[in-house]
């Protein structure tokens, strides 16, 4: 069994070895509009908060969603934060998937909320709805059009849908509960910028949708986020919050409420005009890879590739999933494909496990934790010339 474990590394290895002989998870892709952009930026000085790159990103960005209510941030985590802040969820439970980065569940604690964490689907890593309706139906009451869970005698005041890798979630079938259950939606798309389901884009169907700019996401502004309002007056609050509650005013600097200063830069905007006009060449050349990667999986026993369920992916992140007997071996082939300069990981730790949450509650995850102990995350960087 460790010959075909080490062929299944030297496989992946001749499969990547095309375009060069060292693979991260994820690297961005700069050209010559990046860097030409990121130069007129600095020449003009305004480099900060303000600036004419911000505008055209912010305008750009928000043809390709569909939404005119974008507000630009600091990082997903911020759009995150915000987004909850202004729901409010004080003293109340957040429902979100264990199987999620960490910054998914810190912005609840952020804003002193209380997770509680659900269990995903096989399928595409995504929260499984027929397991999160068997699971409200134990644990909730309506009361006055609000949800109750019946133990801690806490509000449960919305849910966090996270697009996990890229992958629409079922969202039409987790619409109908929350409305069912009384659940606010915020929608998790840090990695699914270019995702849609019936040619909506992810993040518009929940009250916010997140996304993420960070260095290892489909574009990247060097550090960022976004976050989409479905409504004017959302949109107004988080855009004064993020711009530290100040009052606009010609001369005067006050501010009416604690804010946030968590507006993205010029500068990183100036990255995200020239990297977002490469965002179709970029899921075209995912999609091409993860066909790559999916014929790799049909002439092997050993393992399968996580495939997209809903709607259109922009398959951010490719992932390899060990056929269950075949699980103890993966520690193993990890080791293997690192010897070859191919720097796979693990899923996120499930957040239940982490020491910080161990103690929040939680319904039958074991999809979760199966998922957990079988699956690699494979190279899935653009590859100029594929």
């Amino acid at each position: 069994m460790i010959q075909e474990i080490n062929r299944l590394a030297d496989n992946i290895k001749s499969l990547l070895e095309p375009f060069g002989k060292k693979h991260n998870v994820h690297e961005p892709y700069f050209d010559k509009n990046s860097i030409g952009n990121i130069k007129k930026c600095i020449e003009s000085s305004y480099v900060s908060t303000s600036g004419q790159y911000v505008t055209d990103f912010k305008k750009k960005l928000s043809l390709t969603i569909g939404s005119p209510r974008v507000v630009l941030t600091s990082s997903g985590t911020a759009s995150l934060h915000l987004a909850l802040n202004v729901i409010g969820i004080e003293g109340k439970e957040v429902l979100l998937p264990s199987m999620t980065f960490v910054a998914t569940t810190n912005s609840i604690k952020y804003n002193l909320g209380i997770p509680h964490f659900i269990d995903v689907e096989k399928e595409n890593v995504n929260i499984d709805p027929v397991k999160l309706e068997k699971y409200l139906k134990l644990i909730s009451v309506i009361k006055n059009n609000r949800c109750y869970n019946k133990s801690t005698k806490k509000e449960i005041k919305c849910l966090i849908l996270v697009h996990a890798f890229g992958h629409p979630a079922d969202i039409d079938k987790i619409q109908k509960l929350c409305k069912m259950y009384c659940l606010e939606i915020v929608e998790d798309a840090a990695g699914a910028l270019g995702s849609r389901l019936r040619n909506k884009h992810v993040g518009t169907f929940g009250r916010f949708g997140i996304i993420s700019f960070n260095g290892n996401k489909i574009i990247t502004t060097g550090m960022g986020g976004a976050i989409i309002c479905k409504n004017n007056s959302d949109y107004k609050k988080i855009m004064h919050l993020s711009s530290t509650a100040r009052i606009q005013h010609p001369w005067k600097i006050e501010h009416n409420q604690i804010g946030y200063n968590y507006r993205m830069a010029n500068l990183n905007a100036s990255l995200g005009v020239s990297q977002l006009k490469s965002l179709n060449k970029f899921i075209k050349n995912k999609k091409k890879l993860h066909l790559m990667y999916l014929k790799l999986s049909k002439d092997s026993d050993l393992f399968d590739i996580l495939e997209n369920s809903n709607g259109n992916s922009n398959y951010w992140l490719n992932n390899l999933i060990l056929k269950p007997q075949y699980k103890k071996f993966k520690v193993k082939l990890i080791k293997r494909l690192h010897k070859n300069n191919i720097f796979v990981r693990e899923l996120w730790t499930p957040q239940h496990i982490l020491p910080m949450y161990k103690k929040c509650e939680y319904s039958n995850l074991d999809n979760t934790i199966d998922l957990w102990q079988r699956t690699i995350s494979l190279p899935s960087s653009f590859y100029n010339g594929l």
